[in-house]
């Protein structure tokens, strides 16, 4: 994986090179975008890459500008899933040039009822954003010359699992910030020195 490459194709949001070139997926199999109807909005729906039956679509509105509403991404990807299953909508604010990026993902299972549950994961990507954090999600995507020659090795189950090891980290997320907190306060009784309160959690902060 090229990071500086990578780097550049995020910064671009130049999503079909980033897939094809870098991470190694395949070309999409579909080649006009689809259009769906959702909650009064046309959306149009372009696949730029696919993997073992997962695919990857960019996807804008073609009625209002900038980036829908969560609820509109959710029936969106909702309709996308009623084709490919496994998927990763790439949402954007413009079809041409856009500047703003919000990947969404699917988790589903089962509640502690046992009944079936979706989970939306989203990440967001916007133009000039420092690209490092972003591209270390983007590690678990990447498909190497072997994985690529092996092919009957890659299926939509591993596929799948590599999305969910890139994306499905909210709740890793919220722990490490409720430890994070925890170990702030407890530090920031240790430090010796400063009398402003303001500068003993900058200092903390700075530490950690």
């Amino acid at each position: 994986m090229n990071i500086d490459n990578t780097r550049r194709l995020l910064g671009a949001l130049d999503f079909d090179r980033l897939f094809i070139e870098e991470l190694g997926w395949s070309q999409p199999t579909l080649r006009r975008p689809l259009v769906a109807e959702v909650q009064g909005q046309r959306f149009e729906q372009r696949m730029v890459a696919q993997l073992a039956g997962v695919a990857v679509f960019v996807v804008w509105s073609a009625t209002e500008p900038g980036l829908p509403t969560k609820a509109l991404r959710d029936a969106v990807e909702r309709d996308v899933a009623k084709q490919f299953r496994e998927n990763l909508c790439i949402f954007i604010d413009r079809e041409h040039a856009p500047t703003q990026s919000l990947w969404a993902w699917a988790k589903r299972g089962r509640d502690a009822d046992g009944k079936p549950k979706r989970w939306l994961r989203e990440h967001a990507y916007f133009r000039g954003q420092p690209a490092d954090l972003f591209i270390s999600k983007l590690h678990a995507l990447f498909i190497d010359l072997a994985e690529g020659a092996e092919g009957a090795n890659l299926n939509v189950v591993k596929v799948a699992q590599r999305l969910q090891s890139a994306l499905d980290v909210e709740r890793v997320t919220k722990q490490f910030f409720r430890d994070y907190q925890a170990q702030h306060a407890e530090f920031l009784s240790l430090i010796k020195g400063l009398d402003d309160e303001r500068e003993r959690r900058w200092y903390a902060s700075v530490l950690l």
